[in-house]
């Protein structure tokens, strides 16, 4: 929430929940989430073949140049989306040529708008990180900041809950 109410835009924010609600796409443990994209099998962007996304690169362009009206489906921006999205935008084959599935790291800040064209599925930013290759469907609401999936560790600091100091 903190990370949402940093983004300059009203309408961004109260449209960002349209986007996360409708598939329920995880966040992460620093309060970013988690969303599909596709690529050209090099990891080039589909659109200009200009942008790397490569797994650790940051994708970024001014906030300025990202089109903030949501009745714009197709326009400028860095965009992703739930699965569903991805797979009707993408061209998956069983070849070296086909596209690829990623996953990347949003920031709620970096949102520009959520268009109305695809059913709230796909959403226009300034900046994501690429944090792993599609390696099956997100079940979980809650990843690491690294894409993996969260896990219950016994080291953690509340994992004794039944301990008398918290009763």
């Amino acid at each position: 929430m903190e990370k949402m109410m940093l983004n300059p835009s009203y309408a961004a924010r109260r449209e960002l929940f349209d986007f996360l609600e409708h598939k329920h796409l995880p966040l992460t443990e620093d309060g970013d989430f988690l969303a599909y994209k596709a690529v050209k099998h090099n990891y080039a962007d589909k659109w200009s073949g200009s942008y790397d996304n490569s797994v650790g690169t940051v994708a970024k362009m001014q906030r300025f140049s990202v089109d903030d009206d949501r009745n714009n489906g197709c326009s400028a921006g860095l965009h992703a989306g739930t699965l569903e999205y991805v797979q009707s935008y993408g061209s998956f084959h069983d070849s070296p040529e086909s596209d690829k599935v990623i996953i990347v790291k949003i920031s709620p800040e970096n949102v520009v708008s959520v268009p109305h064209c695809s059913d709230c599925q796909k959403l226009r930013t300034c900046e994501y990180t690429v944090v792993r290759d599609y390696e099956g469907v997100m079940e979980y609401n809650l990843y690491m900041d690294d894409g993996e999936e969260w896990r219950y560790e016994e080291e953690d600091e509340y994992a004794d809950l039944g301990d008398p100091q918290w009763n």
